[in-house]
């Protein structure tokens, strides 16, 4: 076996340990299952599966606004403080 060390966020490691303690294995045994199922799931044949269409952030749809209510810097005041302001959400 290879040695390894990990960084992880602490929520996910701690999920990872009470998911280990509750199981009664070791954390290595945890990202191991973790690691071989996730292998088998995105990679065939030693070919790591890639999607066959590049994927692309979604089109903004119009929001009906006539400008964007975010380029003032104090956005946040006015937003509550004039509601009935043209082009704003309220």
């Amino acid at each position: 076996m290879t040695r390894t060390q990990l960084q992880l966020p602490d929520s996910l490691y701690g999920q990872a340990k009470s998911y280990a303690d509750y199981r009664e294995i070791s954390m290595a045994e945890v990202f191991r299952n973790a690691i071989e199922m996730y292998m088998r799931v995105h990679v065939v044949d030693g070919f790591v599966l890639t999607p066959k269409v590049k994927w692309q952030p979604p089109v903004c749809r119009s929001t009906g606004l006539k400008r964007d209510p975010f380029t003032d810097e104090n956005w946040r005041e006015k937003l509550y403080l004039e509601p009935e302001r043209e082009g704003v959400i309220a």
